[in-house]
């Protein structure tokens, strides 16, 4: 095992033991004592956009689409007793999800630590992947598919990354599709295993009244040997400028759902760059747009936007993106006004008072969030995929002024690089 190294964060109060166990796996430990629950996240950086990529031999492999949701399907089966079986008997919840870029599975118990993280690290290193398992799986997957393409604000957002992005792979919601589920095979997802989910590649991050050292050594003991190998991911090529200035459907809703985006021209990477950048980027909405901000008031006031408005940010290495939604009978209004109040706020600037108050609002809603050790090991476990420092994004929060986020307004909010979804109701 690795040195371990400590972080402590004052503001939080939280003190991470990091380290990487003999095998590969890193690490992280949070000890909070008196908390009568623990939890445990297993995560890696493989998820929905990995369908094309070269093994350490040369060779290409190239998957359907969703194949990184449908292997978490069947790790999901186990070996001889489904998953979810298993940590009910140690009364744990316990679930996972992938994304585009990560996979992650977790549990939270109330006693039987030791027992559910023994499930966890079990299942995730040793699925049984078989052509009679994965046909067997396939229907409950499509079910899953169809389920959220009739979800109206699934099928916006995804129509939204249609016209914001040429060819990225983020077009794709990580299921897939229909067609492409069918299509998978056990070869692709032992492609993918064999790949990607190696102790090397694996983050675990835990929390609750535990001791570090134990739980390394725990962990050490459990730890598949599996030699490290290097894989190159293979990406499309993103145009540099929107696919479609607007893209429209109709769809089953009973007023016209919107969504307006503006796209960043290029990615931050990892590391700190992008907690940089996730943090000016949500700050930089909430003053221009946020509840509280004039020119969101401004808009209510007049009957542009409702309490279905919201703002937010979405991000990882190669991609960023804003989105405002709503739901509204004047589409056409809404994109103008919006559009006018963000040129405006990109004009004026935002106001020092104005910062001091989202950094404040920022910064409880922070503290207040990570309280539960299944919140504090989920937001350090995607710290340390994105190769950032845990808890980071509160010495950036700190460190923003106003001319940091003029600049990253100006930016953000570029109107050449904007682009409109919009799902109207149904015609019949």
């Amino acid at each position: 095992m690795s040195a371990v190294r400590v972080l402590r964060s004052e503001q939080l109060d939280e003190t991470v033991h990091l380290a990487t166990v003999d095998g590969g796996v890193r690490v992280a430990v949070v000890p909070k004592p008196g908390f009568s629950t623990a939890a445990g996240y297993f995560g890696l950086r493989f998820g929905s956009t990995d369908t094309r990529f070269r093994r350490a031999d040369g060779s290409l492999v190239e998957v359907p689409d969703g194949s990184a949701h449908f292997l978490e399907h069947k790790l999901f089966e186990g070996r001889e007793e489904k998953v979810f079986d298993r940590f009910g008997k140690l009364g744990a919840d316990f679930n996972g999800g992938t994304g585009f870029r990560s996979t992650s599975y977790y549990f939270v118990s109330a006693g039987r630590f030791e027992e559910s993280l023994d499930v966890l690290l079990d299942f995730v290193q040793r699925p049984l992947i078989t052509a009679e398992r994965v046909e067997k799986e396939k229907g409950i997957i499509e079910q899953e598919v169809r389920m959220y393409e009739d979800h109206p604000q699934f099928r916006g957002v995804f129509l939204l990354h249609r016209a914001l992005y040429q060819a990225h792979a983020i077009r794709i919601p990580p299921g897939g599709t229909v067609e492409a589920v069918r299509s998978t095979t056990a070869e692709h997802l032992q492609a993918c295993f064999d790949a990607f989910y190696r102790p090397q590649n694996l983050v675990l991050s835990l929390a609750g009244d535990l001791d570090p050292e134990r739980v390394f050594r725990l962990v050490e003991e459990r730890v598949e040997d599996r030699a490290a190998e290097r894989v190159e991911r293979i990406y499309p090529q993103e145009g540099g400028a929107p696919a479609a200035a607007e893209l429209e459907e109709e769809f089953a809703v009973s007023r016209p759902h919107l969504w307006l985006g503006w796209r960043d021209a290029a990615g931050a990477g990892t590391g700190q760059p992008l907690v940089e950048r996730r943090v000016l980027s949500s700050l930089v909405l909430d003053l221009a747009l946020g509840d509280s901000s004039e020119l969101h008031q401004d808009l209510y006031q007049r009957g542009v936007v409702d309490d279905t408005f919201s703002a937010g940010f979405s991000c990882d290495f190669d991609y960023g993106y804003a989105v405002v939604s709503a739901q509204t009978e004047q589409p056409e209004r809404l994109v103008e006004e919006v559009r006018r109040a963000v040129a405006r706020f990109v004009d004026e600037g935002p106001a020092e008072a104005d910062l001091e108050r989202v950094r404040r609002s920022a910064w409880g809603g922070l503290v207040t969030g990570l309280q539960a050790p299944g919140a504090v090991a989920g937001s350090v476990l995607q710290s340390l995929l994105l190769d950032q420092e845990p808890f980071g994004v509160l010495e950036v929060l700190a460190q923003v002024d106003v001319e940091r986020l003029r600049r990253r307004a100006a930016e953000l909010l570029d109107p050449r690089m904007s682009a409109v979804a919009l799902l109207r109701p149904s015609a019949g």
